[in-house]
């Protein structure tokens, strides 16, 4: 992506953060919608698909905060938004580390 010319480093952020909000979430449920729906999907691609596509509709709470719903940010103390940012970085950990199958140390991604 380029700037336009003369386009502060402010609206460049606005139009990229928007576009993401648009294309990219439309993009990003559209992928997880396929990944359920193709039955040549590995079985942990579809249900960690399916959960994310469940906690976006609000169908799944989050365990660690009780089975309560989320605040929204805005609404947070210090302290817990920062064990929100450390449970989203376990969370980040445990999708980018591979799974792999007790009986013989392959990936389930093999």
């Amino acid at each position: 992506m380029t700037t336009r010319d003369n386009e502060t480093p402010e609206q460049l952020f606005e139009r990229v953060d928007r576009k993401l909000r648009t294309e990219g979430l439309e993009s990003a449920v559209n992928g997880l919608i396929r990944v359920c729906q193709d039955e040549k999907s590995p079985p942990p691609a579809v249900a960690t698909a399916g959960v994310a596509l469940l906690r976006a509709n609000g169908v799944l709470v989050d365990r660690s905060s009780g089975g309560k719903k989320s605040k929204d940010p805005s609404e947070m103390t210090g302290d817990e938004l920062q064990a929100e940012i450390d449970r989203l970085k376990r969370a980040v950990r445990e999708v980018a580390e591979p799974a792999y199958d007790a009986h013989d140390g392959a990936s389930a991604f093999d």
